[in-house]
């Protein structure tokens, strides 16, 4: 008789991919002040640090100079140069890092979004409070070689913010910025329970499991050692 021998079983490692996360609030006071500021001049906040590294928000209260995005100091969205070199309808919003030295680029995700005064605008009920000044969320690639570089993450009319004054209030706002910084990924050689249950039965019948062996221990073990 043949014996049959079985497989040994897989060998198994994990891959995490993890994020680090923080915010920033900025008050911008003086908001009729700065416009009289020239085209292409820009105030910086100070350092704030945010995912591990520290970051700048750079505030243009008037349009940035076409001539910045082709030198590469500030990258703009595809056309945004030209929106904003002839006009000044709108104010603009950048990030950058301010981490000094060499190492390796940043990958991040990014969002703007001015604070309203109430913590949001009416919305219906059981949803969500509403942001009218948002940004999308952007991911770029901070370059640690060449510091200073300046991506774009939000603008604003400003007519629009000037007829708002849930966000617009004696003369200044608050903008928040949101940054979500891609860590290296881990990598480890260890066991995993691989789940091939295809419905929600398996949550709860882990969880059962899981609790069932609490419950063990803590009866007959702890209580044993007056625990």
């Amino acid at each position: 008789m043949v014996s049959m021998k079985l497989p040994p079983p897989p060998t198994r490692s994990t891959i995490t991919a993890t994020t680090s996360e923080g915010t920033h609030e900025l008050k911008v006071e003086g908001y009729s002040v700065a416009k009289l500021l020239v085209d292409g001049e820009r105030i910086e906040s100070s350092k704030f640090r945010a995912g591990g590294h520290a970051w700048q928000i750079c505030y243009y209260p008037n349009k940035y100079r076409k001539k910045d995005c082709n030198a590469g100091r500030i990258a703009a969205p595809p056309g945004a140069q030209t929106l904003h070199a002839g006009s000044n309808a709108t104010i603009s919003f950048f990030l950058k890092l301010a981490d000094g030295g060499t190492g390796k680029n940043v990958r991040a995700e990014f969002r703007f979004s001015l604070v309203p005064r109430y913590g949001g605008e009416p919305a219906a009920p059981g949803a969500p409070a509403k942001v009218r000044f948002a940004g999308e969320r952007q991911v770029m690639t901070f370059p640690r070689k060449h510091t200073g570089v300046e991506y774009w993450g939000l603008k604003i009319s400003k007519r629009e913010l000037e007829q708002s004054p849930e966000y617009l209030w004696e003369d200044s706002f608050v903008v928040r910025c949101e940054i979500s910084v891609v860590e290296k990924p881990v990598v480890r050689s260890r066991d995993f329970t691989l789940c091939r249950c295809k419905d929600d039965l398996c949550k709860r019948h882990h969880l059962t499991g899981a609790s069932l062996v609490k419950d063990v221990v803590v009866k007959y073990f702890l209580w044993c050692l007056g625990i």
